[in-house]
C-alpha cells in the first residue's frame, strides 16, 4: 500500500520557520494526518482537511459530474494534483461583492480551482493537497486563475467556460483584455463563447448537456430581432423556433437560421409587401404589356430575359378590360372579366414573389462549402447539358450569384467570368460555377409564367426544400406542388 503523502514545504521550511529557528522557537511537527497546526506561508504546498475548505461562489461549474473514479483514486493514493486556497476572511475582504455568496464564511480557507478534487477528497475521507494563494485575493486575480486552471480541463462544458469568462466581463474588461488574461487566442474566441449566454435557457441546457454543439449554439446566438438584439424576448422566440426545427427535422443550425431568413421575407397571404419592405409597385413588377420582370436590379446589370428559344419571355398577360355593349365604365356586366383580371394579377404577383424567395435560397445554397451531394450535382448538370439553349440566361444569373458571394475572379461580364473560371486551376471553383449555372437554369425556367410547371420544375423546388437552407415553399408553390401547407413542412 502506498505510503501517505507527506506535507511539502518551501526550501528551508519557509521564511517563517527559519525566523522561528533563529529565535530558538520549536517548530511543531504536523500531526499524523499531515494537517498543519500553524498557517502555511503564501505559495506553500500543504495538506488540509477538505471539510474546513469552503467552495468558491465564483466557480461556475454547473455540476461536478461523476467523481466515483476520482474518489477511488484518492482512497488508494491520495490527491495527486493540488488545489488552490485562500484565507476566507481575506477573500471576503478583497471581494466584498461576493462575500454574501460564500457558502461557509466560517471555514479557514476558500477554494480557487479544485472543486472536484475537494469533493472527492471529502468523500474519500482523505486530506486535500493544496497551495496557499492569498496573493490572488490581494491582487484580485481569482477569476483569471479559475479560468486558466479550468480552460485546459476536458470536462468543462462550453456553458461553464462562458460563465467563467463572464466573471471578467462583469468587471468591465473588454474582449481583448479577457482573451489576454484568460489565455484565449483572440477576442473573437471570447465573443463566441460569451454569446452562448445570450441564448434562451433551454438551448443553454442542451449545449451544457452535450446534445447541441457550441458551434450550433453560436450560430443560433446570431439570430437577432428587428432591433439587432440577440438576447431580447423577440430574439429568443426566433432562436427557439430555429432550435425546434433542428430537433424535429434534424437540420443544421445554419439551415434553420436560413429558413427564418426566408420566412421573414415571404409575403403573407393577402399582403402586398414583405417584412420591412416597401409596397409592391405594379409598374416595377410588371411591364406595360403585363410581363413580369426581375426588377430594377436586372435592368442595371443588363440581364437578358431570354427563354429557351433565345427570344424574350412571353409572359402571361393580364386580361384587358372589354369595351362596347358588354361593358359599363370598363367593367363587364357580370363582373367576371374584372374578377379574372384581378385573379390573374394576383397570381402574377405571387409567382414573382415566390421567384424572389427561390432566388435567395439559391444564393444561400451556393454560399455553403458543401452545397449539394454528388448525385444532386450530377442531376442538375445533366439537365443543363441537355438544354444548351438555356445556358446564356442561366450563366448570367449564375454570374450574378457568384459575384455577390465573392466566389471566383472579378471579371465584369458573365462570359469573361466563366472563361476565367475555365482557365483556373481550382477544381472546386469550376465545380461550383458549373453547379451554379445548372441551378440557375432550373430557376430561370421555373420563374417563367408563360408555361405550366412540369416534373423538372417540381424537382427543382423539392431540391431547395431538402437542401441545407431548408427552403420553406410559399402558398403559391405549395399549390404548384399539390401539397397542403402541413405536408410542405
Amino acid at each position: 500500500m502506498t505510503a501517505p503523502r507527506k506535507p511539502m514545504r518551501n526550501k528551508g521550511g519557509g521564511k517563517l520557520n527559519q525566523e522561528r529557528a533563529k529565535a530558538g522557537v520549536d517548530v511543531p511537527n504536523p500531526g499524523p494526518s499531515g494537517i498543519h497546526t500553524l498557517d502555511p506561508e503564501d505559495g506553500e504546498l500543504f495538506e488540509h482537511d477538505p471539510a474546513d475548505i469552503s467552495p468558491n461562489p465564483m466557480n461556475q461549474r454547473l455540476g461536478l459530474g461523476n467523481i466515483d473514479e476520482l474518489v477511488d483514486s484518492i482512497q488508494r493514493q491520495g490527491v495527486h494534483t493540488p488545489g488552490a486556497v485562500m484565507h476566507t476572511d481575506l477573500f471576503m475582504e478583497m471581494y466584498p461583492e461576493w462575500a454574501d455568496q460564500v457558502p461557509h464564511p466560517d471555514r479557514t480557507y476558500i477554494l480557487g480551482p479544485g472543486h472536484r478534487r475537494r469533493e472527492a477528497a471529502l468523500k474519500a475521507g482523505k486530506p486535500m493537497l493544496v497551495i496557499l494563494r492569498d496573493k490572488w485575493a490581494k491582487e484580485r486575480t481569482v477569476e483569471e486563475n479559475l479560468i486558466s486552471e479550468n480552460k485546459d480541463r476536458e470536462n468543462l462544458t462550453p456553458i461553464e467556460q462562458a460563465l467563467q469568462l463572464d466573471l471578467l466581463r462583469r468587471r468591465g474588461l473588454t474582449g481583448e483584455q479577457i482573451a489576454e488574461r484568460a489565455g484565449y487566442d483572440s477576442r473573437g474566441s471570447v465573443t463566441r463563447i460569451l454569446n452562448l449566454l445570450d441564448l434562451p435557457q433551454e438551448i443553454q441546457d442542451s449545449i451544457h448537456a452535450g446534445s447541441t454543439s457550441p458551434k450550433a449554439g453560436y450560430t443560433l446566438s446570431t439570430i437577432k430581432d428587428d432591433q439587432d438584439n440577440n438576447s431580447s424576448e423577440a430574439a429568443h422566440t426566433l432562436q427557439l423556433k430555429a432550435f425546434g426545427w433542428m430537433k424535429d427535422e434534424k437540420i443544421t443550425a445554419e439551415a434553420a437560421k436560413n429558413r427564418l431568413k426566408l420566412e421573414a421575407t415571404v409575403f403573407p397571404a393577402g399582403n402586398t409587401k414583405s417584412s420591412g419592405s416597401a409596397p409592391v409597385d405594379d409598374t416595377s413588377e410588371t411591364g406595360g404589356d403585363g410581363r413580369v420582370s426581375r426588377g430594377k436590379h436586372d435592368q442595371e446589370q443588363g440581364t437578358e430575359q431570354a427563354g429557351p428559344s433565345g427570344q424574350q419571355q412571353a409572359e402571361t398577360s393580364i386580361p384587358h378590360q372589354t369595351t362596347g355593349d358588354n361593358a359599363t365604365d370598363g367593367k363587364s356586366s357580370g363582373g367576371t372579366e374584372s374578377e379574372d383580371m384581378s385573379e390573374s394579377r394576383s397570381r402574377l404577383l405571387a409567382a414573382a414573389e415566390s421567384a424572389e424567395q427561390r432566388d435567395l435560397a439559391c444564393r444561400l445554397i451556393l454560399s455553403e462549402e458543401r452545397y449539394a451531394g454528388a448525385s444532386e450535382v450530377n442531376a442538375l448538370l445533366v439537365n443543363a447539358v441537355l438544354n444548351p439553349k438555356e445556358w446564356k440566361e442561366a450563366a448570367t444569373r449564375a454570374h450574378e450569384w457568384l459575384r455577390e458571394l465573392g466566389k471566383g475572379p472579378k471579371a465584369g461580364r458573365a462570359a469573361a467570368y466563366f472563361d476565367a473560371v475555365a482557365a483556373d486551376g481550382d477544381a472546386n471553383l469550376k465545380r461550383r460555377a458549373a453547379f451554379a449555372i445548372a441551378l440557375a437554369a432550373n430557376e430561370v425556367r421555373a420563374s417563367r409564367t408563360d408555361r405550366e410547371w412540369d416534373d423538372r420544375d417540381r424537382a427543382h423546388l423539392k431540391f431547395l426544400i431538402t437542401s441545407k437552407v431548408a427552403y420553406q415553399p410559399t402558398e403559391y408553390e405549395q399549390e404548384l406542388l399539390g401539397l397542403s401547407p402541413q405536408e410542405a413542412k
